[in-house]
């Protein structure tokens, strides 16, 4: 029953993938096959000295090149993990924002999957549909070290049970755009990193620059895997329900209103929506910039754009400098806030279709206690991707063998694995990465967190609707980040499909959880 549940959600959801960019290799449809292996004294072995390694197919978020040295960091990672904990992993690549739907048409299939992603939005779908099963007992038994190490378990919750393993990051992030310094200095711009920039004083700069570059030199690159404005990097706003279709909590308005609105109604969004068009008239944004398929990171690496708009802590611009391949500085637009969207965090979950749920969590749990077992997943092999420069008690630093990241046999893009605060700096960014994020983290007011932390919107009644007005946001948005669509007339028409879709009747349904989620506490 769970199976035929789980096939008719799939095919409601199919509907909304969006275009990823993910690797296109096909997972496999049989399991490796995997004999026994040794294992050392004071691991987990039975009495004789061997054990019977267990497969584990792992969703893998990849841009898609996969690049010649992934084998490689698969070899040393299962390595590890056979000899310790009887686990050889098996990854599994999909694009980042359409993992979850991949992952829903892979266990519907009834395709080997044990541990799916679900990043950026809400994992309401997979637990409707009965294609992910509770943790909670599974995380008490062979997951403990999940919070030892400080894993935010109340984010993988829903429907009081937990489902979803988030990965050890900081309490919240700032949001703005990060510029290429090599421009600003060329033509005498001032960078203030205190300041807190809006989309005026960016656009004031672009044409600074634009004059000097240019036809074939942007200044922004458009996230069009994303609906997010601006990459979140415009205002600040809570997506309650874990997607723009659940409605949102205005921020940058106010930390203590409950009141849920529809986004894309928003004086702001329109304001927005006008100044990516008149960017893009004004030949700040690439004409092709609503369908590429190029990731932002490749982009930003090349000589044709001056930036990108971020998401961070204290460091990203030194790290994106090393994505880039040029030193960066990031202009602040929206100061340090904490949300939990939801539950919309980056989560690993374990699917039905698991035959081993319990080695499916030790393997969760090995990579977020075993910092090396995780540096594999995040940054290949040392010597191969990066040599070690500085060891010191506060952590450490590391150098890419290559400025060109493309170049380098592995390289992984996305954060998302595991202890982030434990992941070394890479240089420039300082051996002492993980101490700084932490007090970043520590400094945010409580003035500046959600007042919906721990709220998480259950979906079960607008399912239908949320499907529907998910697909209507997927055919907007990426124009409307682009600049390809005149807001005069797009803005009404996407508003209207919203609406005909049901945005409202979702929106009424949240703001009712919601206040009763508010009377209870």
């Amino acid at each position: 029953m769970k199976k035929v549940l789980a096939l008719m959600l799939c095919l409601v959801f199919a509907l909304t993938i969006l275009s990823g960019c993910g690797e296109k290799k096909e997972p496999p449809t049989t399991g490796t096959d995997v004999t026994k292996a040794p294992t050392e004294a004071g691991s987990d072995a039975s009495a004789e000295g061997s054990k019977e390694i267990v497969e584990i197919f792992w969703q893998y978020p990849t841009t898609g090149n996969l690049g010649s040295g992934f084998q490689d960091m698969e070899d040393a990672l299962n390595e590890m993990m056979e000899r310790d904990i009887g686990v050889h992993v098996t990854f599994v690549p999909t694009g980042l924002m359409d993992s979850q739907q991949k992952a829903m048409l892979m266990v519907s299939a009834e395709e080997p999957l044990d541990i799916c992603l679900t990043a950026f939005t809400s994992i309401g779908p997979l637990v409707s549909g009965g294609m992910i099963i509770p943790l909670d007992e599974l995380q008490k038994q062979y997951g403990k070290g999940l919070e030892e190490v400080g894993t935010n378990l109340l984010k993988g919750n829903y429907k009081g049970q937990l489902y979803g393993i988030p990965p050890v990051e900081m309490a919240g992030q700032g949001y703005g755009y990060l510029i290429k310094n090599k421009f600003a200095e060329k033509y005498g711009i001032t960078l203030d990193e205190e300041k807190l920039y809006t989309l005026e004083d960016l656009e004031k700069i672009f044409e600074i620059v634009k004059a000097g570059e240019g036809s074939n030199f942007y200044c922004n690159i458009p996230w069009n895997t994303t609906p997010e404005p601006a990459n979140n990097g415009y205002i600040a706003y809570d997506k309650i329900g874990g997607s723009l279709a659940h409605g949102v909590l205005m921020l940058n308005r106010s930390f203590s209103d409950l009141t849920v609105y529809d986004l894309f109604e928003t004086e702001e969004y329109k304001t927005y929506a006008e100044t990516m068009y008149r960017w893009a008239q004004k030949g700040y944004l690439s004409p092709d910039a609503a369908i590429t398929t190029e990731a932002p990171d490749t982009l930003a690496a090349t000589d044709n754009y001056l930036g990108v708009f971020y998401f961070g802590g204290p460091t990203a611009a030194q790290d994106y400098s090393t994505t880039a391949g040029t030193e960066m500085t990031k202009l602040n637009m929206v100061e340090p806030y904490a949300v939990n969207a939801g539950g919309a965090v980056v989560q690993w979950s374990i699917t039905i279709n698991s035959e081993h749920p319990d080695k499916a969590m030790e393997a969760i749990n090995y990579l977020y206690t075993h910092d090396e077992a995780n540096y594999i997943v995040q940054y290949g092999l040392e010597g191969q991707s990066y040599e070690v420069l500085e060891k010191t008690e506060n952590g450490m630093q590391i150098k890419y063998l290559s400025d060109d990241m493309a170049s380098l046999p592995y390289f992984n893009p996305y954060g998302l694995w595991g202890n982030q605060l434990h992941y070394p700096g890479v240089a420039p960014t300082s051996a002492d990465k993980g101490k700084i994020m932490e007090e970043y983290s520590k400094a945010i007011p409580q003035s500046r967190y959600s007042p919906a932390m721990g709220y998480n919107f259950i979906q079960d009644d607008v399912a239908t609707e949320v499907a529907a007005v998910e697909t209507v946001i997927g055919q907007y948005t990426p124009s409307i980040n682009s600049g390809a669509l005149d807001p005069a007339k797009a803005l009404p028409d996407f508003i209207s499909a919203l609406k005909s879709a049901g945005i409202d009747t979702i929106i009424a349904e949240n703001q009712k959880q919601l206040d009763a989620w508010a009377a209870s506490k």
